[in-house]
């Protein structure tokens, strides 16, 4: 009768140890795959905060005639009335 009683507190405490093993993976598991994001949205902050520069630098300067005709030109794809642009398609 004690013996029986000996072997099933072991099996309980076997399978009670093996239960935490794995919880205990899991976690460990659980934190690399966190840490792993916070990286990747710690460069993507960066990323938005030198673009959030740009943006207010852009928005600071002066507006003249060049800074439009430069965004017009860049962004927006216009020209000059008498300006030819030249197409290059050849592959370098």
């Amino acid at each position: 009768m004690k013996s029986e009683k000996s072997i099933i507190v072991k099996v309980a405490i076997t399978v009670v140890s093996v239960a935490l093993l794995v919880f205990a993976i899991m976690r460990v598991i659980q934190y690399n795959s966190l840490v792993t994001k916070r990286d990747a949205l710690k460069a993507q902050v960066e990323k938005e905060k030198i673009q959030l520069e740009k943006l207010v630098d852009e928005a600071n300067c002066d507006f003249d005639e060049e800074y439009i005709k430069k965004i017009a030109r860049d962004e927006l794809g216009y020209r000059m009335p008498d300006e030819i642009i030249y197409y290059n398609d050849l592959i370098k």
